[in-house]
């Protein structure tokens, strides 16, 4: 029996009780993919926060036209000194 055919026939009790809430979240097929990945090594995920930062910065940039300081510091909820230390950011996400 190959590797495909035994990915076919697991089950949730084979996977250790630590990652069933990942298995839970994502899906058993996923989590054999990150296993595959992974290939036994620990891996760390940032915070949502972090990413989710990186998205907002990314859209600050883009929309912001030297003119609509304003509206984007509504828009995202942050200050106009904040929305100017995005843009002039010098590593942009």
């Amino acid at each position: 029996m190959d590797v495909t055919d035994l990915m076919d026939k697991v089950d949730m009790t084979d996977v250790p009780e630590a990652y069933q809430p990942v298995v839970s979240l994502i899906g058993l097929d996923s989590f054999l993919k990150l296993c595959k990945y992974a290939m036994g090594d620990e891996l760390y995920f940032p915070m949502q926060e972090s990413i989710l930062r990186n998205t907002r910065n990314r859209l600050v940039i883009g929309e912001y036209n030297g003119y609509n300081l304003p509206e984007l510091s509504r828009r995202y909820n942050l200050t106009r000194k904040q929305i100017m230390k995005i843009v002039k950011s010098p590593n942009p996400p």
